[in-house]
């Protein structure tokens, strides 16, 4: 993709978060990313064109393996939040953060889908292979799991209760058995 400077999850190059925007064709399966123009809007999800670019979801990331596997339609606005590779975090995971340098392994995106729920995209990348992931909302519940592909990368929307979650919540998507350095973190999440 010319103008992406994509970075694998490993990458030891740092990378500063900036505006992405994320394609989708029709299916609301992601096509691409490229750099948001000047009149982007973070958050913002948008009918654009057809084919591989019938819909944009613009995000503040380091590369485009932050975009959703799949985008939520019906939603107007979402919020995306990484994955960093972290064993331990609090249950809103106010001590984790993404400077540029740590390791990320993907992505968490919210939609509301409902006035009592809402959907949470989960996107992995360059984790282990074959493995199955369990997603929690942190302190509150699981909430199902995501199993890897060959390449370390998997993808899943899996939905939440709203009151379930407090005003500020986490995930942590950890591998069966709890493997050690095998745990991802997500930034915290405002509502």
């Amino acid at each position: 993709m010319p103008g992406v400077a994509l970075l694998t999850a490993g990458s030891s190059a740092f990378a500063a978060n900036k505006p992405l925007t994320c394609w989708y064709n029709e299916h609301a399966d992601f096509a691409s990313a490229d750099d948001a123009g000047p009149d982007a809007v973070v958050g913002e999800v948008k009918k654009a064109d057809s084919g591989d670019k019938a819909y944009s979801y613009t995000i503040s990331a380091r590369d485009g393996t932050a975009c959703p596997v799949q985008l939520p339609l019906s939603s107007l606005t979402a919020v995306t939040v990484a994955l960093v590779r972290q064993d331990e975090g609090s249950c809103t995971n106010e001590n984790v953060t993404d400077n540029g340098s740590v390791p990320l392994g993907g992505s968490v995106t919210i939609a509301r889908a409902t006035e009592e729920s809402s959907t949470a995209g989960i996107r992995l990348v360059g984790m282990s292979p074959n493995t199955n992931y369990r997603i929690s909302l942190k302190c509150v519940r699981g909430l199902g799991s995501v199993r890897t592909d060959a390449d370390g990368n998997g993808g899943r929307t899996v939905d939440f209760p709203i009151g379930s979650a407090g005003s500020t919540y986490a995930f942590e998507i950890a591998p069966e058995g709890d493997a050690a350095a095998g745990k991802l973190q997500s930034l915290p999440i405002k509502k």
